[in-house]
């Protein structure tokens, strides 16, 4: 029997995210720290140079977007049944969100039959 792959959008994948970005704000330091922390943690490696540039632009865009929208903010961050952390900044957690939904969804990161 072919077991279904869970990827990207399925809710139970963004909340699977959404609590890797909450471990991600719990760890210290700017966003270049934290990125290099979540590599380490689903990569098992430290991210090249072209990895470190691609997140952090994609950080950027998704903080600037999240804090003038924070209505999507919210919308994104009640996928999913676990409770949101209410100490964390909600537009940080859902940009954050969107970069461990790219890190999980990395060829590397997936196992593959």
């Amino acid at each position: 029997p072919q077991q279904a792959l869970v990827l990207l959008n399925d809710p139970v994948y963004v909340e699977a995210a959404r609590a890797f970005a909450t471990r991600i704000l719990q760890t210290e330091g700017d966003a270049a720290k934290r990125i290099t922390w979540a590599c380490q943690q689903a990569l098992q490696r430290q991210p090249s140079a072209d990895e470190m540039k691609t997140i952090s632009v994609l950080f950027s865009k998704h903080l600037t977007d999240y804090t003038k929208d924070t209505a999507a903010a919210e919308a994104l961050l009640k996928t999913g049944a676990a409770a949101t952390p209410a100490n964390l900044n909600k537009s940080e957690l859902a940009a954050w969100t969107h970069v461990t939904r790219v890190i999980l969804n990395l060829h590397e990161t997936l196992t593959r039959d």
